[in-house]
């Protein structure tokens, strides 16, 4: 029974993908300059904040930081990597899976080995961390502190876990994206199929605008992830406002980003996670649908940070995490159809075919004036990113989780 969920779901995810991308994603590209800043020690630790950002979906690292050329990550490579420490041998020892390697980053555990993404987690979570350490057990405060913005519904289960003295009064408010029921998702690829067809760009554009109109008006929420009142009717109002927007996108990284730029105006959060995960749409065989994933994903990262380096809350006060989930497989000899190895990331229940391509990934650490233009070689578990994080909100990781690196963005041994 669990399989055959399991393969359901991630055959409607694919096909709502398939059909988003089909009707077109716009993004936004404004150019402005981020300012240099400088450390400012004196803020208390109770007053920092912490962002991570999953790069996720399944990156390889000859698309990302290993491509001499950096084309797919202009912003990162060009505008942030300068300005921080870039980790270029984070190891996914364990599932190279999205749940998994998520859940695992936000513990500091390898979490999630039987696959049943339907529990909590298993070790306290950085947002139960955050909320117990601060005093924050209210999940219907007026101003929610931990929030977690997740790509799909296999992640809505990673703002709290089962360990004992932590659990759901200290979990964060977890946002998920639209969703469309699989006729429509069917429809809209009959009509772009159609579009297709007739031969003309003109019908193909049409399609793709009437089709974005169509998966924003057929769109579901999930709520059930917020805790509080407050936190629904914000998110409830901001869902309205997206599914009336004309020109507004079908991408679900985009919504993810876009609601995750407001609650840091609206709530300042000490703790929020945006995971994003559309550059998983390699499994189609797209080479092109793959590295424009990865642009996408550039340039939403890219927007967050410098929301971080704008906004009064969170400047010069913020430590930001940018890392992937896993990799995708290498090319092989014998590999058939040739150059296609980007499509998978090992086999969904066994594990096998996990190569260097999947377990080799990087992690980008931006801290105002710390650090900056640092690239450390050593192999370093995503799982250190839970204690770095709580570290520098002066917090620590539970017991046996993977230690922090926070000491080597000012060359101090980790």
């Amino acid at each position: 029974m669990l399989k055959h969920n399991l393969r359901r779901f991630s055959s409607s995810r694919r096909e709502f993908l398939r059909a988003a991308a089909g009707a077109g994603i716009a993004v936004c590209t404004a150019s402005a300059r981020p300012r240099h800043t400088v450390a400012d020690e004196a803020v208390p630790t109770d007053q920092r904040k912490l962002l991570i950002v999953v790069f996720g979906g399944g990156t390889r690292m000859s698309e990302s930081i290993g491509d001499p050329q950096h084309r797919y990550i202009p912003r990162l490579w060009n505008e942030m990597v300068p300005r921080g420490t870039l980790w270029s041998n984070m190891r996914v020892e364990g599932r190279v899976v999205h749940p998994n390697s998520v859940g695992s980053i936000l513990t500091g555990h390898w979490e999630w080995d039987d696959l049943d993404w339907k529990r909590p987690l298993k070790h306290p979570t950085v947002f139960e961390a955050y909320r117990r350490g601060r005093g924050l057990p209210d999940p219907q405060a007026d101003a929610p502190a931990a929030w977690a913005f997740v790509y799909a519904s296999i992640l809505a289960q990673v703002g709290h876990s089962s360990a004992a003295g932590y659990g759901e009064r200290f979990a964060a408010d977890v946002v998920q994206p639209p969703t469309i029921p699989r006729t429509v998702g069917e429809e809209l690829g009959r009509r772009m199929q159609a579009a297709a067809a007739s031969g003309s760009p003109e019908a193909e554009v049409a399609a793709a605008a009437e089709c974005a109109r169509l998966a924003r008006a057929a769109g579901r929420v999930e709520m059930s992830g917020l805790r509080s009142r407050r936190a629904r009717e914000w998110f409830d109002a901001r869902y309205r406002a997206w599914q009336r927007r004309a020109d507004g996108t079908t991408s679900h990284d985009a919504f993810l980003v876009e609601c995750g730029l407001e609650c840091m105006r609206e709530f300042s959060p000490g703790v929020m996670l945006v995971a994003l995960g559309e550059i998983d749409c390699a499994h189609y065989g797209s080479w092109s649908r793959y590295v424009e994933a990865i642009r996408r994903t550039d340039e939403l990262t890219w927007r967050l940070w410098r929301a971080a380096e704008e906004l009064p809350a969170y400047r010069r006060r913020t430590l930001m995490l940018v890392l992937p989930d896993h990799g995708r497989e290498l090319e092989r000899p014998g590999r058939v159809p040739l150059g296609c190895g980007f499509l998978h990331h090992s086999d969904f229940y066994t594990n096998s075919g996990a190569d260097e391509g999947c377990r080799r990934v990087w992690m980008l650490a931006l801290r105002p004036g710390v650090g900056a233009g640092r690239t450390l070689d050593r192999s370093v578990p995503i799982t250190a990113a839970a204690a770095t994080g709580l570290e520098y909100l002066g917090l620590s990781a539970a017991d046996g989780a993977a230690a922090s690196v926070l000491g080597a963005m000012r060359g101090r041994p980790a």
